[in-house]
């Protein structure tokens, strides 16, 4: 995905007032907005962009542990056990560092922060902003959701070989994947259409906290906390739209709007920054790993490292940050091409029960599926992130600038 630019120092009611004498500045024509994209530049956050690229790689080492293999008894289980109460301490182990569902859950938090600083770049005007907003939106997602389905189809035309039916490669079916009206030819595209469906909320919800402050925040993060418990809301990731995480995005803008006054009452941020990811690796262990609480909790504490990555001390530079940041950089076209070695892992249990049968344990062949995936994704990941992702985002912004005249101009004329 893009490098996370962050813009600080801006809440609301109850919060730092800095975004809201920023907003009464540029109202009044004192501040432009290529001076706030300029500061955003100069604040930018490597330990975010870091903690995005750590996450595709969980979702990676998940996908690389429900590989199945033939047992003695000719069953197909997975590499890995999917149940924490039948494993050994290292398939526990590798189920929290390849936690691919509290994963995406962290993307949605993540999300929900960062486009709460992106809108307090736009218009100051309601109607204004909606149209940038949007168009970036799009264009953010959807490039990259065309080449990767191009892509699917192209495999299967010439091999066969797919990750559904071949059912789902006719016309209609196509164009529906790709408008993400269906998602049953890349599975990990269940994420985009929620994304897609929180924008406006996104959106709505920053001018309701223009207004009315923290409150329109806060109320509607626990009237979504409370319909995630309704199946007919939540609906099941991959199989229809699922609403059930829709609240992630809300508390992601909440650590924006609060996180920096948070963080400034409370001492050692670094500590607690660990605290978080702890809370964060143990939410499933502990309460199931289908629990939605389980999920509520994963997405406090993924609001919570947001927040201290963010506002807190700066996270130690150095090699292993430099490949996480790389990751993070890469990491949109990495989750969606990433689904592409499913294709194989998935259809080689003779294979893995041959190798299991030979004496080497499952963790380890899902370990080595993991490492030869990642080889072989990320250079396809990152030509699809410099030629399709960057040049959607340079048509997002060419067209927002060309809109902005206009728009600023109907503001006046409506002032």
């Amino acid at each position: 995905m893009q490098p996370i630019r962050l813009e600080f120092g801006y809440s609301r009611i109850g919060c730092s007032a800095v975004l809201s004498e920023r907003i009464k500045r540029r109202a009044a024509g004192k501040v432009s907005d290529m001076g706030d994209i300029a500061i955003s530049r100069r604040e930018f956050v490597p330990g975010l962009e870091a903690s995005r690229g750590v996450a595709a790689l969980m979702v990676a080492l998940f996908h690389c542990g429900q590989a199945t293999y033939f047992d003695a008894t000719r069953q197909t289980p997975p590499l890995v056990p999917g149940s924490y109460r039948s494993q050994s301490y290292l398939d526990a182990a590798f189920r929290i560092a390849g936690n691919g569902h509290g994963a995406v859950v962290f993307f949605f938090v993540l999300s929900g922060f960062v486009l709460m600083m992106m809108l307090s770049r736009q218009n100051d005007d309601l109607k204004g902003s909606a149209g940038p907003f949007l168009i970036g939106r799009v264009l953010r997602i959807y490039p990259a959701v065309f080449s990767t389905i191009a892509i699917f189809v192209g495999l299967f035309l010439l091999t066969g070989m797919s990750l559904g039916t071949p059912a789902a490669y006719s016309t209609s079916n196509v164009i529906a994947n790709s408008l993400l009206l269906r998602t049953d030819i890349n599975g990990v595209m269940w994420s985009l259409q929620t994304e897609m469906i929180a924008a406006p909320l996104i959106f709505s919800l920053y001018w309701s906290w223009r207004q009315w402050g923290s409150p329109s925040l806060l109320l509607p993060a626990f009237v979504l906390i409370g319909l995630s418990f309704s199946k007919e809301w939540s609906g099941t990731p991959g199989n229809g739209v699922s609403l059930g995480n829709l609240y992630s995005f809300v508390v992601g803008m909440i650590a924006c709007a609060c996180g920096k006054t948070m963080v400034a009452r409370l001492p050692h941020s670094a500590s607690l920054l660990v605290l978080a990811i702890a809370g964060f690796a143990l939410s499933r262990p502990l309460l199931g790993w289908w629990s939605n609480w389980s999920v509520i909790l994963e997405t406090v504490f993924a609001g919570l490292i947001t927040t201290f990555i963010a506002y807190g001390d700066p996270l130690r530079e150095g090699r292993l940050m430099a490949a996480a940041r790389y990751f993070g950089r890469i990491s949109y076209s990495f989750y969606l091409l990433h689904a592409l070695t499913l294709i194989a892992l998935w259809n080689m249990p003779a294979l893995f029960g041959k190798a299991v049968s030979a004496g080497i344990p499952p963790i380890v062949l899902a370990l080595v599926a993991f490492v030869s995936s990642v080889l072989v994704i990320t250079p396809l990941a990152h030509l699809q992130h410099a030629i399709v992702e960057r040049a959607g985002a340079r048509l997002g912004r060419a067209l927002t600038w060309r809109l902005r005249p206009k728009l600023q101009a109907d503001a006046l004329q409506r002032g």
